[in-house]
């Protein structure tokens, strides 16, 4: 606030004013004294007396109580006063009085307008002043009074037309001095550099202005304002002498090692403001801005180390605006140090004392401390990153929509989400990022890592978008390969095969690592399987399988080999199809055991290779129990191990084809080589029930011969001799020719050795030998076993020509072996 000079507001006119008003006083007195008691009478002639001065008399009642009101320490005695001196000095001057008297009663008037709250009437009648009497001390202390209203009111190019009259017109070299230096004041504070330093100048050239120093300050201060720290230095410098108020040095001296800091002369700086921060006595505000300005100056240098130092030297109690900033640049320093740990605390405190700072907090910097702060805890990993993201956007958005800062911390919010696998949250946060706020090199991360979330979580449209938006931006990235990979997956899953197969060759184009290939190749190969291309789907998979550095798992060349098994199998091309399945089914039998060995047994099937197709059903069989085969294969590799003489696998797989709940549902070819499969592996009893339904069912009478023969077997071999002599029998009586003829006179011999009927054994085993005269089976074991019979009989001459026949015809033949 602007403050009167002088007492009260009064000049050196004030003690003939008090002289003239105890003049007044007794003179009117004594005038009350002659009109009480020496008024004429009426008619009478009026005696002499002398001249009462009214408009006098008005000014000292009025002045009587503007001294009282300025001199009484009771406020309401002090306003009651004022104001009673209003109407009376109002009425004085309606008497038109002229010189000093009436500006000095006009200057009081405006004064005790303005102390009793009326302003805009004060001001008026200051104005007045000026503009009636234009020069002299009155009009002086007017322009000076109403100078300060305006400068309080920081209407500063108002106010200075104001102060420039007052130091003018003032005859008191103080007032004048004091209305420079306010002018200067609203000059600086409007901007005006130059003309500020102008009329600083004068003060300055004025060696009795007791603000000579403080004008040099000042121009100091405007010239490093204006970034011309040399001429600011130079003042600066001058008031570094010992005859300066120590204020005003000390201010210098802070002022000085700012500059020299700005001019890159470090040394002066250093030791100006360490002075500054030593010295006692100094006002702790000026000791906080030295310790910003050498923290500062070292940050600026890189000598974070220094910084820090400086820091730690002690806090000083000054505005909360440069403790703010020291808090901060300590927090940058630590931060630059990689102690981000202790860089969060300091940061905090920044933000607290930038937000509690007066009159108008320091947003900005609280914004930029609470972004810092963040990234701090980022760097360390700190808890609820995203938590306090949405703090700091809550806070601080609305006045910092574009701020790149504001996008940082959005960003950290989805970098951290998408560390830890939140992928859902992690898109959502990175869609709040606007990469156009920040710096080109970071935009990719963003368009990447959205689109890789948006894939993983299931948007596949948004992600090709986002990925694409990548691709074009940054066509030479070094994730190229991986957008490629990962559009070319979403591309697959909305359908859209082409434009996938597309991203997967131009991704082999760059010859990526091997995880990458491998992942090209295995999408590229289920593109062509989905298509039905099977030459290009093996050799997708083959190519996938000759990648030399991937880390391809168990589970991945399982499914190669099972594929390119499925692939060769579609092409027919069934014995390069089964080494396929069979290693799918060994790489990864809880997923291949079955299907695997399923194509395994088509493919043997389709083969017509009975030996692969037996041993790949009974694997089938072992590994999938419950699956069921298909009868016609059942019944013909039956048949075929039967031909190969494999009556226990005929057993096993025929046995598999029949349908004994419903027999007339089985062929009765299946049912007769059952029956003969069992009976060569002496299954006598499974035989005969096999036989017993065969006999049931519509045969051509050859075949039912062929049957009871098997049954006459299968009874001799349940011991059972009378029936199976009647089987033979019943054989017989169907007229068969041949060697089911041969065989039923054989089983007839075979029941007659048991009886001990030698000689009718022997008869019908000579019957069968009789039948086929180059037959290298029947015949000989039928004249062998009827030499047998012969000599049980006691014919051992017969016997004897018998075996001499048999060997004749038979050299070489060996009845052990048959």
């Amino acid at each position: 606030m602007v403050e009167l000079s002088g007492k009260r507001g009064r000049t050196s006119s004030r003690l003939p004013v008090q002289v003239l008003f105890s003049a007044a006083k007794r003179a009117t007195l004594a005038g009350l004294t002659l009109m009480t008691f020496a008024f004429p009478s009426r008619g009478q002639a009026p005696g002499v007396i002398q001249p009462f001065d009214q408009s006098e008399e008005l000014y000292h009642r009025a002045n009587r109580q503007y001294e009282y009101g300025e001199e009484s320490r009771d406020i309401n005695e002090k306003r009651r006063a004022l104001q009673s001196s209003i109407p009376i000095f109002r009425e004085y001057l309606s008497t038109g009085p002229l010189g000093d008297r009436a500006q000095q009663a006009s200057y009081q008037l405006g004064m005790a307008l303005l102390l009793t709250g009326e302003r805009d009437s004060a001001e008026q009648t200051f104005n007045a002043i000026i503009q009636r009497y234009r020069t002299g001390n009155w009009v002086a202390l007017s322009a000076y009074r109403q100078g300060a209203q305006l400068y309080n009111r920081q209407e500063w190019m108002r106010a200075a037309p104001f102060f420039t009259i007052a130091s003018k017109q003032a005859t008191d070299k103080a007032l004048g001095h004091k209305a420079i230096f306010y002018e200067s004041r609203c000059l600086q504070m409007a901007g005006r550099a130059e003309d500020a330093i102008e009329r600083l100048g004068d003060i300055i050239k004025d060696s009795r202005n007791p603000y000579r120093d403080y004008a040099r300050l000042a121009i100091g201060e405007l010239y490093a304002k204006e970034g011309q720290h040399e001429e600011a230095l130079r003042n600066f410098e001058i008031l570094l002498g010992p005859n300066v108020a120590p204020q005003e040095r000390a201010r210098a001296l802070l002022a000085a090692g700012v500059s020299a800091a700005k001019l890159g002369q470090r040394a002066k700086a250093e030791d100006f403001l360490s002075e500054t921060l030593s010295s006692t006595g100094v006002n702790a505000k000026y000791k906080a801005r030295a310790q910003l300005a050498l923290m500062e100056m070292h940050f600026v240098d890189e000598d974070y180390a220094r910084a820090v130092k400086t820091f730690r030297k002690g806090e000083h109690a000054g505005e909360r605006t440069a403790l703010a900033r020291i808090y901060m640049i300590a927090g940058q320093s630590f931060a630059k140090l990689d102690r981000h740990d202790e860089a969060i605390g300091h940061f905090f405190n920044a933000e607290r004392l930038a937000v509690g700072a007066k009159p108008n907090p320091l947003r900005k910097l609280a914004f930029e401390a609470s972004y810092r702060r963040l990234s701090s805890f980022y760097q360390i990993d700190g808890a609820n990153i995203p938590a306090q993201v949405d703090a700091f956007v809550k806070i601080y958005s609305k006045d910092n929509l574009g701020n790149p800062w504001l996008h940082k911390a959005r960003l950290m919010k989805a970098e951290t989400l998408f560390n830890q696998g939140s992928v859902s949250e992690a898109a959502a946060a990175y869609n709040d990022v606007n990469p156009a706020a920040l710096p080109v090199e970071m935009r990719s991360d963003i368009y990447f890592k959205r689109g890789w979330c948006l894939a993983d979580s299931g948007e596949f449209g948004r992600a090709a978008q986002n990925l694409s938006s990548f691709l074009a931006a940054f066509p030479d990235h070094p994730r190229v390969s991986e957008a490629l990979a990962k559009r070319g997956h979403a591309y697959y899953k909305i359908g859209d095969r082409e434009s996938s197969l597309e991203d997967f060759k131009r991704l082999l184009e760059h010859q990526p690592a091997g995880n990458l290939a491998s992942f090209a190749h295995q999408h590229a190969a289920r593109i062509h399987r989905d298509e039905g291309r099977w030459p290009e789907m093996i050799t997708s998979y083959e190519q996938l399988l000759a990648v030399a550095d991937a880390s391809l798992d168990e589970k991945s060349r399982a499914d190669a080999r099972y594929w390119m098994g499925w692939g060769y199998y579609k092409q027919e091309k069934w014995a390069i199809a089964i080494p396929h399945f069979e290693a799918a089914r060994d790489l990864l039998p809880e997923r291949y055991l079955e299907p695997a060995g399923v194509h395994v047994v088509l493919a043997a099937y389709s083969l017509l290779d009975s030996d692969r197709l037996k041993e790949a059903v009974e694997r089938l069989l072992t590994d999938a129990p419950h699956q069921r085969m298909p009868n016609r294969m059942l019944t013909w590799l039956g048949l075929e191990r039967f031909s190969k003489g494999d009556y226990t696998g005929a057993d096993r797989f025929l046995g598999m084809a029949c349908t004994p709940e419903d027999p007339a549902q089985t062929d009765p070819l299946v049912w007769r080589h059952l029956a003969k499969a069992r009976l060569e592996t002496r299954k006598f009893q499974e035989a005969s029930e096999a036989i017993t339904i065969l006999l049931t069912l519509e045969q051509e009478q050859f075949w039912k011969a062929d049957t009871l023969l098997d049954q006459s077997h299968v009874l001799i071999g349940l011991q059972m001799w009378e029936e199976a002599q009647n089987a033979a029998e019943q054989g017989l009586t169907l007229e068969p020719h041949g060697t089911i003829q041969a065989g039923l006179y054989m089983a007839l011999a075979d029941v007659g050795m048991h009886s001990m009927n030698y000689k009718q054994a022997a008869a019908n085993y000579l019957k069968a030998s009789e039948m086929f005269i180059d037959d290298r089976e029947i015949k000989p074991l039928g004249l062998f076993r009827a030499a047998e019979a012969l000599e049980k009989d006691g014919q051992g001459g017969k016997a004897a020509r018998i075996r001499e026949q048999l060997y004749r015809e038979f050299p070489g033949w060996d009845s052990a072996k048959n």
